[in-house]
C-alpha cells in the first residue's frame, strides 16, 4: 500500500513538473511585446478656421518603420518573421506649442484612420475631448478592438489620417506629436 502511495505521489510530482515546464516553454516561444517607436511622429496642424466636420488635422505618412529592429530590441529571440498579429494598444496626441486659445479643448471630435496601399482604410480610434479641460495632451481610445493591422505596418509606407470637428477655430499653426504603442504577438 505504501509503495502505491509513493508511486502515486511521485507520478503527481512528475506530471506537475512537466506541466509547469510546458508553460515556461510556451512563454519563451510566444509572447506579447509592447512597442512604442521612440520620438513619435511629429507634424504641423495648420490654422483651422472651419468648425465643420471632417477637417483634416494631420496626414501622417510613416515610411520605413523598422519593425524587425524594434521587435529584436524588445526581445532578441524574435524578429519580423515571428510576428503573429499587430494591434494598436494606445494612440496619443500632444500639441507641443498649445496655449489657452489653441489646445485639445478646441476639438469636439477626432477620428484616427490607418491606410496603406492595397489595404482598405480602417478607423482605429476616436475621441470626444471635454470642453471643460484645457490640456495639450489627448489619449484617443482605440475603437479597432482586436483588429490585426499587420498588413498595414509591414507595407513599405502607411499613414495615419487624423480628422476632426472643431468646437472652436484655432488661431495659429500647432506643432504636434502622435505617439503610438503597438501590441505585437510573436511566436517561434
Amino acid at each position: 500500500m505504501r509503495t502505491k502511495i509513493k508511486t502515486l505521489l511521485a507520478s503527481a510530482l512528475i506530471i506537475t513538473t512537466i506541466l509547469l515546464s510546458c508553460n515556461n516553454i510556451k512563454e519563451s516561444i510566444e509572447r506579447d511585446l509592447f512597442i512604442t517607436p521612440t520620438g513619435g511622429i511629429s507634424f504641423t496642424i495648420p490654422k483651422i478656421s472651419s468648425t465643420e466636420s471632417g477637417a483634416v488635422i494631420g496626414d501622417l505618412n510613416v515610411k520605413n518603420l523598422n519593425l524587425d529592429s524594434l521587435i529584436n530590441n524588445a526581445s532578441p529571440r524574435f524578429g519580423l518573421k515571428n510576428v503573429k498579429t499587430i494591434r494598436i494598444k494606445e494612440f496619443n496626441l500632444e500639441f507641443l506649442n498649445a496655449d489657452s486659445l489653441n489646445n485639445i479643448q478646441n476639438i469636439e471630435n477626432i477620428i484616427v484612420k490607418i491606410q496603406a496601399s492595397g489595404q482598405t482604410v480602417q478607423s482605429i480610434a476616436t475621441a470626444n475631448p471635454s470642453s471643460n479641460v484645457v490640456t495639450s495632451k489627448l489619449s484617443i481610445p482605440i475603437t479597432a478592438g482586436n483588429s490585426d493591422i499587420r498588413a498595414f505596418l509591414t507595407s513599405t509606407s502607411f499613414s495615419y489620417n487624423l480628422s476632426a470637428k472643431l468646437r472652436t477655430a484655432t488661431t495659429k499653426e500647432l506643432k504636434a506629436r502622435a505617439t503610438v504603442t503597438y501590441t505585437i504577438s510573436v511566436g517561434l
